[in-house]
C-alpha cells in the first residue's frame, strides 16, 4: 500500500504559529514589536496512524511572523506561511506523492497558512489555546492551536529578542479536500511544533 497519509499531516503546520503572554504582575513578558519566524531553526511534525503503523514527516522552511503592538501588549498577531515543497518524510516517492494531486497539490496549492489576528500571548506555566485560521488545499478551516513559551535563548539578553515555543494541534485531512486513502490511513493528523522567532 501506498503511503498517501502522510500529507495529511500538513495541515498542522501552520500551526506552528505561537502567540505571546504577559504575567499578571510585573512588567510585560514579551516586548512590542515584529518577532520574524527562523525557517531555519522551525519545525512542524506530523504523525498519522494507518492501518499497518503509521506515517511521519516535517514541515520545514516556514516565513512569517508574530506582531505585537505596544497598545496591546496582551495580544499578537501572527501570520505563518509553509511551502508545500519543503514537506518531508524522508522518503521521495512519498514526498513526490503527498505534493501530488492526490494529497497537497502543490502545484496549485503552493502554500500552507496559518494566521491569527486577536491571538492572546502564550506563558510558561500552562498551554495557552489560540484560535486562528488553517488554510491548505485552497480551503480554509478554523483551528486551535495549543501553544505554551519554552522560553528565551539563553545568549540573549533581557530584551527577549528570541523566543522559543511548543505546541501541539489536530486536524481531520477530509476537512480539507484530502480524504484519499480512508479508512486505511487515519483521518486525524496530530502535529507538534517548536518554533523560534526573532526580533530584528
Amino acid at each position: 500500500m501506498r503511503r498517501p497519509a502522510r500529507a495529511i499531516l500538513l495541515a498542522g503546520m501552520i500551526l506552528c504559529v505561537p502567540a505571546m503572554a504577559a504575567p499578571a504582575d510585573g512588567p510585560a513578558l514579551y516586548a512590542s514589536g515584529r518577532y520574524l519566524v527562523d525557517g531555519g531553526a522551525t519545525k512542524v511534525h506530523f504523525h498519522v496512524k494507518a492501518l499497518l503503523g503509521s506515517y511521519d514527516g516535517d514541515f520545514l522552511a516556514p516565513e512569517g511572523a508574530v506582531t505585537i503592538d505596544a497598545a496591546r501588549p496582551d495580544r499578537a498577531a501572527v501570520d505563518i506561511v509553509f511551502p508545500v515543497e519543503k514537506l518531508t518524510s524522508g522518503d521521495a516517492s512519498i514526498d513526490a506523492m503527498l505534493k501530488g494531486g492526490s494529497f497537497f497539490d502543490g502545484e496549485h496549492f503552493p502554500t500552507v497558512r496559518f494566521a491569527a489576528t486577536d491571538a492572546p500571548l502564550a506563558g510558561s506555566q500552562a498551554d495557552t489555546a489560540i484560535p486562528g485560521e488553517l488554510t491548505m488545499h485552497g480551503q480554509t478551516r478554523p483551528v486551535i492551536l495549543s501553544i505554551r513559551l519554552i522560553g528565551v535563548t539563553s545568549d540573549e539578553a533581557p530584551g527577549l529578542s528570541v523566543l522559543h515555543f511548543a505546541g501541539a494541534l489536530s486536524v481531520e485531512r477530509s476537512q480539507f479536500g484530502m480524504g484519499f486513502a480512508r479508512p486505511f490511513v487515519s483521518d486525524k493528523v496530530d502535529l507538534t511544533i517548536d518554533a523560534i522567532f526573532r526580533r530584528p
